[in-house]
């Protein structure tokens, strides 16, 4: 990457303070960067690390904001000022040595797009259906799309425009893959399944293994297995994580929602059904058949109970088991999962519970009221 500072300005719509014809060559982090890269200050916690940073340049919260993602403060209800170049002085006591400053609203953003330049200067290999791959002469591929070594495209498939199948792939029977789609290598996508346009796979994800369904014979006490005539449908803009495993449904179709994004080691059961724009983050696990609305957040290693649902832009925290039904909106946290105030209530009082213990036994040897004496009268 060479682009100068002013380029890197209109690109992530910030205001310039410096030499708008600096040029910078790469990005890092604010311990790495160097006098050619440009780093960000995306949490107040690292501002001593952005104040002894080398980076040529820094991305950094416009005044009024008080750091990446963080609304603009009621005082500054205008936005941002216009994209240009900050007269001098104009960043006095933002943090940071560097003499080259872009002020952005959320600099976490602007330097993804900074990272984005770099990604998309990388040489592309030429779609090419390599001599080792599989691909059933019933199957149907659309222009440019790429097909890896060892991969498997199997009978009646689409696989629409642009889309990339990477090294030993399966892409079983009748499966649609929309345009654009990056399926990393080894990713499995069973019989039936139906992927939007743009989506990504990481490494080693399962989607459309079957459901976890058994049924007990009461009188032997066997396990019989259900057979999962279902399917997954993913929406648009969705990525999925290296190892997660999104089962097929029972009857009809597990669903998740466009630009969802599912982190590493995400268990969805079957006919889980997730609203658009979901953040499902790592270890998290959701059992069969329960539904989340739009926005919701589920943080690592959540587990959910089958089939509840949980309303628009709730959040689940890190380790909560939830149970039951939540609410449009509600933070939940703890096992079983209550709101957030509530739960942090009772942690609280689960911290002094040795204290209320002695001092319970106190109050108990000064009336006179031994253990055996209370077993006693309650009898």
């Amino acid at each position: 990457m060479r682009k100068t500072l002013a380029e890197i300005a209109e690109l992530v719509a910030g205001t310039l303070e410096g030499d708008g014809s600096f040029v910078v060559t790469g990005a890092a982090g604010l311990q790495e960067a160097g006098p050619e890269d440009i780093s960000f200050l995306g949490n107040p916690k690292y501002a001593a690390s952005a104040q002894a940073s080398n980076a040529g340049c820094l991305l950094l919260p416009a005044p009024g904001v008080s750091g990446a993602g963080v609304p603009p403060r009621p005082e500054r209800e205008s936005g941002l000022p216009a994209p240009g170049v900050c007269p001098p002085g104009r960043g006095a006591g933002a943090p940071g040595k560097a003499k080259n400053r872009i002020f952005v609203e959320d600099p976490q953003y602007a330097f993804s797009q900074v990272l984005w330049l770099i990604h998309d200067e990388r040489p592309k290999p030429p779609p090419v259906i390599d001599s080792k791959a599989c691909v059933h002469y019933q199957a149907r591929l659309g222009p440019g799309v790429s097909v890896g070594p060892f991969a498997v495209v199997d009978r009646g498939s689409l696989v629409a425009e642009g889309a990339v199948i990477g090294a030993q792939c399966y892409v079983g029977e009748n499966v649609r893959i929309g345009r654009y789609c990056l399926l990393h290598p080894r990713v499995v996508i069973r019989e039936d399944c139906v992927i939007g346009d743009r989506v990504i796979v990481q490494p080693g994800a399962v989607i459309g293994g079957d459901g976890y369904g058994f049924s007990t014979d009461k009188k032997t006490g066997r396990h019989r297995k259900i057979p999962q005539i279902g399917n997954v449908v993913v929406g648009d803009d969705v990525e999925i994580g290296a190892n997660a495993a999104i089962d097929r449904a029972t009857t009809g179709s597990t669903v998740i929602g466009p630009g969802t994004k599912i982190d590493n080691l995400v268990q969805l059961g079957h006919n889980v059904k997730t609203g658009k724009d979901c953040l499902i983050v790592a270890q998290t696990g959701v059992s069969g058949s329960t539904t989340l609305g739009e926005r919701v957040i589920l943080a690592g290693q959540a587990g959910l109970v089958g089939h509840i649902k949980i309303g628009d832009g709730a959040i689940v925290t890190a380790k909560t088991g939830v149970m039951h039904d939540i609410p449009k909106g509600e933070v939940h946290f703890g096992i079983p999962s209550r709101p957030h105030r509530e739960a942090m209530k009772l942690q609280a009082l689960f911290g002094r519970l040795p204290d209320i213990h002695d001092a319970v036994k106190a109050i108990k040897k000064k009336l006179g009221l031994h253990e055996d004496h209370a077993k006693v009268r309650e009898g």
